[in-house]
């Protein structure tokens, strides 16, 4: 780590060890990471990921963490994309974005240049990479329908990926082990009255149906074509309290953090939650969020790994 860390000062490549997570984390839950790096532009981005590379480091790539919940002390480093500088071409309807770009502030850019493609997917706090990896989607829009290249980083190297050579489902992709360093899209023109009247009609619907509040949004997938909230309520758990995170009385698919939780409080609910559903509808509840450092997290789920 000690070489890690004279090459991030070498460079000037913001990091920090012992790094709380909660600070980090949209539900403010969470331990503390070896070391946080925090490049500031892709160019920065990629001299470390081939750092770590080269040096058979484990590490992790993540964007707005807003989907992620760390449930213990991790053992390799955390690469933040998020602080990125934003890097943005338009070209007619043609638009370059780097991959730390926050998804709401993209979709407010498009409004302001009259590109239409993503209004349903402004409320989503997640990065330009964390959507696309996830294939996040919302009201009938993905991520990734507009999609026509990314750049990635991999294996050592970088080089871009057309959107036919990637295959995306609900809430995914075969995108595992790429790092995302930016992405273009191709949308259509048009006025921009009328995509600020959709994009205020999809606030205003998520508005209505989502908590306000420190979460991760959506626990669980849906089941069925029916919201895990749907089936939770069901179980007679709307408002169920472990410590201090509680189920969302206005959505049970949301677990709010509102009296300084921890990961304890939440895995301890989220166990209830699945063992209760599985009791009274026979249904086994599979999580959208995804626990970093569990033990039982597979080498697959990291950016990049080595046998140690």
């Amino acid at each position: 780590m000690e070489k890690i860390k004279c090459f991030l000062d070498k460079n000037k490549i913001e990091y920090f060890e012992n790094y709380d997570v909660s600070w980090l984390s949209s539900i403010k839950i969470g331990g503390y990471l070896i070391l946080a790096i925090f490049p500031k532009t892709k160019r920065e981005l990629i001299k470390t990921l081939t750092k770590l590379n080269s040096s058979r480091t484990y590490y992790k790539v993540v964007g707005n963490a807003s989907n992620l919940l760390f449930v213990r002390n991790i053992n390799y480093p955390v690469v933040i994309t998020s602080k990125m500088s934003d890097e943005l071409e338009i070209k007619k309807n043609l638009v370059t974005v780097s991959s730390g770009m926050l998804l709401p502030k993209f979709c407010d850019l498009m409004r302001k240049n009259g590109l239409s493609g993503v209004e349903g997917l402004i409320g989503i706090p997640a990065t330009i990479g964390g959507a696309i990896a996830n294939n996040a989607g919302a009201y009938g829009f993905s991520i990734s329908d507009k999609l026509v290249e990314i750049e990635v980083f991999f294996n050592g190297k970088v080089f871009k990926v057309k959107r036919n050579e990637i295959k995306f489902f609900y809430h995914g992709s075969n995108l595992n082990g790429f790092i995302i360093l930016s992405a273009t899209f191709l949308f259509e023109n048009k006025n921009e009255y009328d995509i600020i009247k959709l994009s205020n009609e999809f606030t205003y619907k998520r508005n209505c149906s989502q908590p306000s509040g420190l979460s991760l949004g959506s626990v669980y997938r849906k089941i069925n074509g029916k919201s895990a909230g749907f089936y939770i309520e069901r179980s007679g758990l709307k408002g169920l309290r472990m410590g201090g995170v509680v189920i969302s009385t206005k959505h049970s698919n949301f677990f709010i953090n509102d009296k300084g939780g921890s990961v304890i409080d939440f895995l301890r609910l989220s166990t209830i939650v699945e063992r209760e559903v599985e009791k009274q509808f026979g249904l086994t509840l599979i999580p959208e969020i995804e626990k970093v450092g569990d033990k039982d997290e597979t080498f697959s789920r990291l950016s990049h790994s080595y046998k140690v």
